[in-house]
């Protein structure tokens, strides 16, 4: 038999799963090259590779989705076969073939079934020949919003937009109403292009109360087509997974069995070869119906990974040189029970916005089972351009509980400073009795109110503790630094004196701090409460141990300008130290509208001079690959416009200006 050589991969992508691939191309022996945007040339899959080539400007259309552009990376670069990663052009048919003209193996299925299955009506039908159970669906093509309404009402409301050419959540939206359909469909068409660079869409019917349940399939060219199981992914903000797992604990020994063997039918039936997803909805009452085909590897594959012991992408990579599948995979057993989440640079309690900047330390412990894959480390700069998952973070464990158990503590204790991040929510989730029950579906963020379940870990009496150790850091940092008696802690005296004082700000309250060293002790007052038998020992510049009530705990601080991060089993907390003598500064004229994230202006829809109504779009900010509408709350006229399409603006940079009139203005809100 002779196989394609794949000496060199090209992988046109970024992040996290960049590097995931070159780790087994590096174990296999193969070598590997990025392609990178001007925002990513200080990245880190761009210095693990063994050569990197830039492909262009920062926005996904300027360099991820120029597929010429990535194709002449290969070309220059020597490489020999392309792996598109998941996202930007991996499910792109004319990327594929433009591959294959080129004489570069691609890993991963065919063109033309890359096309069949881009073409989710198309994919329905062919599906519905395999006797594969679906859902009825409406193409968006060049209806006006009336004509459309009309095509819908089969299938009754509500309904789900979804863009054709992707997943991931982008270019999707639930209308609940026919008013609402035509501005939606607008929002969704535009995610769909920045997102996939194809702005078509399709609508199905929304099943509440359904779980999200797909299954990894493989072919070969030789005709072998296999299943490796399950996946459970109905845990979901926007339609976009955040937890997902294997085995699906929904499906008994029946279901699991047919499910399985109709994706198994839906693969052979297009001749599927390479890794796929073959993507159900689960509903209540125990159907399940086909949603889609994703024709790459998926976000969450590592739980497959976990629970069957095989390395998708090498298995990919036998795929793709033209080998059978191997006797394992054949021979597969699910064992244990596998977790992923995803750790998102956002702030689920205001309303996931998008978090970008310096990420000053990203640490996990390490524990048994546990796996990291992530796209960034301590000191890297996340990017407003791209999506905003910093990491996902999997555990392996004998039994479902086990494994919820452990990744929420293996969340809870992760050191991650300088950016919002979702990581409370995942732990709330993980700990919530529905979720360790098997009770999970699509509409589990929206049953169970998200500002409860991201409740710091860290409760009121750990942030006590944790601005006590924040400040007697910050105590021993100064002496450490000190020329003089720098073994001397600070404010001693050889008399009694006044307690030092500190202010901290924490999650919009205050927290007085004040101590005194005194002979044989310390004297600590939280908000006037005494810590009682208070000491404390600085263990190194990261940490100090600090016994209160007779109980001892290392805290983990990091002292960034006036910030202080602090880790501790107890969970994390993050304070700001206000200034002793505050100078008042420079406040903003009244009715200023600010950013509410950093992004890029996708669209400006106002000028000066114009009025507006409550409730009117503003502009539209593009800002980790999600669309933001800004709109007017009040009535009133346009004062000023500040920025225009394309401009990046950094969080609580001017927009507009609204005056509501008589000498009065009014600012604007996110919708």
């Amino acid at each position: 038999m002779s196989l394609r050589p794949i000496n060199k991969v090209l992988i046109a992508n970024r992040g996290e799963i960049a590097r995931r691939i070159m780790r087994t191309c590096r174990e296999m022996g193969i070598h590997t090259v990025a392609v990178y945007s001007d925002a990513d040339h200080k990245e880190l899959f761009v210095r693990e590779a063994d050569e990197a080539v830039p492909i262009g400007g920062p926005r996904p259309g300027e360099s991820y989705l120029r597929g010429d552009t990535i194709v002449e990376a290969a070309r220059v670069s020597g490489a020999d076969a392309v792996h598109p990663g998941y996202g930007f052009l991996s499910e792109n048919a004319p990327f594929a073939q433009a591959c294959q003209d080129a004489g570069l193996v691609f890993i991963g299925p065919k063109p033309e079934t890359i096309a069949l299955l881009g073409s989710k009506i198309e994919a329905k039908e062919r599906m519905r020949m395999a006797e594969v159970p679906l859902l009825a669906s409406v193409r968006v093509e060049k209806q006006n919003s009336a004509q459309l309404v009309r095509e819908l009402e089969p299938l009754g409301w509500p309904v789900v937009i979804k863009a054709s050419a992707g997943g991931g959540g982008r270019g999707m939206r639930i209308v609940s109403q026919a008013a609402e359909l035509g501005d939606l469909v607008e929002l969704a068409r535009s995610e769909a292009q920045a997102a996939f660079g194809d702005p078509a869409l399709f609508i199905e019917p929304y099943l509440s109360g359904s779980r999200h349940v797909e299954v990894q399939i493989v072919g070969d060219e030789h005709g072998n087509v296999a299943h490796l199981f399950e996946r459970e992914c109905s845990i979901q903000r926007r339609h976009q997974k955040i937890i997902e797992e294997s085995p699906s604990p929904a499906l008994t020994t029946e279901s699991r069995r047919a499910l399985l063997e109709a994706a198994v039918r839906a693969a052979r039936s297009v001749g599927y070869v390479n890794a796929g997803t073959v993507e159900f909805l689960f509903a209540p009452d125990g159907k399940f119906y086909f949603l889609e085909v994703n024709t790459r590897l998926q976000v969450e594959h590592p739980v497959t990974e976990c629970v069957t012991g095989l390395d998708l992408v090498r298995l990919q990579i036998g795929i793709a040189r033209g080998e059978p599948l191997p006797d394992a995979v054949h021979a597969i057993q699910s064992q244990g029970h596998a977790i992923e989440a995803r750790l998102y640079a956002e702030d689920p309690v205001e309303d996931y916005r998008s978090s970008a900047g310096r990420l000053h330390t990203f640490s996990m412990e390490c524990m048994s089972g546990l796996r990291v894959d992530s796209a960034v480390a301590s000191g890297s700069l996340v990017s407003p351009y791209y999506d905003p998952m910093l990491a996902k973070v999997i555990i392996h464990a004998p039994t479902r509980e086990e494994a919820a158990r452990r990744l929420a503590q293996a969340l809870a204790r992760a050191r991650i400073h300088g950016l919002r991040t979702n990581r409370d929510l995942l732990v709330g989730v993980l700990s919530h009795a529905e979720f360790l029950a098997g009770r999970t579906d699509t509409d589990f963020l929206t049953r169970n109110d998200v500002a409860t379940l991201a409740k710091p870990v860290a409760d009121a009496a750990a942030e006590r503790l944790h601005a006590a150790a924040a400040v007697l850091f910050a105590q021993a940092e100064r002496r450490r630094k000190a020329e003089v008696l720098p073994h001397i802690p600070s404010g001693w005296r050889n008399n009694p004196s006044q307690m030092q004082s500190v202010q901290l700000a924490t999650r919009g309250t205050e927290i007085k701090v004040e101590y005194q060293f005194e002979r044989g002790g310390l004297n600590i007052q939280i908000d006037r409460e005494p810590l009682a038998q208070a000491s404390c020992e600085v263990i190194d510049s990261n940490s100090i141990r600090l016994r209160v009530a007779g109980v001892e705990r290392t805290y983990h601080v990091m002292h960034v300008e006036n910030t202080f991060y602090v880790d501790s089993p107890l969970g994390a907390s993050e304070f700001v130290e206000l200034p002793r003598f505050p100078v008042p500064g420079q406040q903003l004229t009244a009715g200023s509208l600010v950013a509410p994230l950093p992004g890029v202006v996708h669209e400006v829809r106002v000028a000066p001079g114009d009025s507006v109504a409550a409730g009117d779009v503003l502009l539209v900010l593009d800002s980790m690959k999600v669309f933001h509408r800004i709109t007017a709350p009040h009535a009133g006229q346009v004062a000023d416009v500040r920025v225009a399409a394309g401009a990046q603006v950094d969080q609580g940079a001017l927009l507009v200006v609204i005056d509501v009139g008589e000498g009065k203005t009014s600012g604007a809100s996110r919708a």
